[in-house]
């Protein structure tokens, strides 16, 4: 595959020369990689974007085989700003039901964070129609462009905006 995917993070160890770096081990459901990643939310299970060797990331960043502080990493788990999604530190965390090898532009973009929004209660979305209207509260992208969403998590109100 030429251009990032969805895999699965099933290893991840402590870099033997690098407080801050891990060596995780990813699947993308036929093929294990290791890939070097400084993300502090990067953790065992979680499904994540892998850009491998010989891809491009959205922003242009061609990924080539490195080694980082001497461990090979064969691609890059990517943040949402590795994708040119926004500026939000970490990896992008996405929900267990998206497939291994799926990609990453086919996932709703409402999943592309590295918080989980998934997790947390929506409680209200805002929608742009081709008309220009605001629509509250649709749930369907069909009727436009995603604007913003309202989550409720931890006794608090959260908002999520979209580009």
């Amino acid at each position: 595959m030429n251009a990032p995917y969805v895999v699965t993070i099933e290893k991840v160890s402590k870099h033997p020369n690098a407080a801050k770096l891990k060596i995780c081990t990813v699947n993308d459901g036929n093929e294990n990689y290791s890939v070097v990643c400084g993300a502090s939310n990067v953790r065992e299970g979680m499904k994540s974007i892998f850009a491998p060797v010989g891809s491009t990331t959205p922003r242009g960043v061609k990924i080539e085989k490195a080694n980082l502080r001497g461990i090979d990493s064969f691609g890059m788990l990517c943040s949402a700003k590795d994708l040119n999604i926004s500026d939000e530190a970490g990896i992008v965390d996405l929900p267990p039901h998206i497939k291994e090898g799926s990609a990453f532009d086919q996932i709703d973009p409402s999943f592309l964070s590295s918080i989980p929004w998934y997790t947390y209660k929506e409680v209200d979305s805002f929608w742009e129609t081709p008309s220009e209207e605001i629509l509250i509260g649709q749930q369907d992208a069909t009727k436009g462009k995603l604007l913003s969403k309202t989550y409720f998590h931890d006794g608090k109100y959260l908002y999520r905006h979209f580009n």
